[in-house]
């Protein structure tokens, strides 16, 4: 097996894949569990102020849709975001103006079901990017590919993307093209 200089463009696919690949999972667990428990009590402070029935009727004339990034103002002051994952997730509101446009008073359950979520995922967002810190200096600090496999078997999948050869992507009238192109010049003695 030949050796593989790391070229730029190698480094951006290993981070890619870094970043792609690179789990805490103890850390998401809690993201996740705090995200269960404050979800359907910022939903329910959204739909209070905009019953789904009502946003149900304002979507028929397209004037209404999900609100995935809301803004709560917390009991103690001061405000936080959360964001819901997917739109089917989210409450609706009127203004289809996009996130962060709308401020909603929390209550103290809320308060304290907000702060945790923000909590649990600025502790998952530290914990990744402090993962990922050391997965791109071993990326960067690397020449070949075959050092960074040592350590770090999955970066053997940029093997594959290597193997690949410009033929199999062009059309067979292309290649024909060049070929003859290639066969109509003399070689030079």
């Amino acid at each position: 097996m030949p050796s593989i200089r790391l070229t730029e463009n190698h480094r951006r696919w290993l981070r890619l894949l870094a970043r792609n690949t690179v789990k805490v999972p103890d850390k998401q667990a809690a993201y996740d569990a705090a995200y269960a428990a404050a979800a359907p009590l910022v939903r329910k402070l959204v739909e209070k102020r905009y019953p789904p029935e009502d946003m149900k009727l304002l979507a028929k004339y397209d004037v209404a849709g999900p609100d995935c990034c809301i803004r709560v103002i917390l009991t103690a002051g001061g405000v936080e975001q959360f964001e819901f994952r997917t739109d089917e997730e989210s409450p609706w509101r009127p203004d289809r103006a996009g996130c962060r446009s709308h401020l909603y008073q929390a209550d103290d359950v809320t308060t304290a079901a907000v702060q945790a979520y923000v909590a649990a995922m600025d502790a998952l967002r530290e914990a990744t990017d402090a993962k990922l810190r050391d997965y791109n200096s071993l990326i960067g600090h690397s020449k070949k590919l075959e050092e960074v496999e040592a350590v770090w078997p999955a970066a053997t999948a940029l093997r594959a993307t290597l193997d690949r050869t410009l033929p199999v992507t062009l059309s067979e009238d292309v290649i024909a093209r060049i070929r003859a192109d290639v066969a109509a010049v003399p070689a030079e003695a």
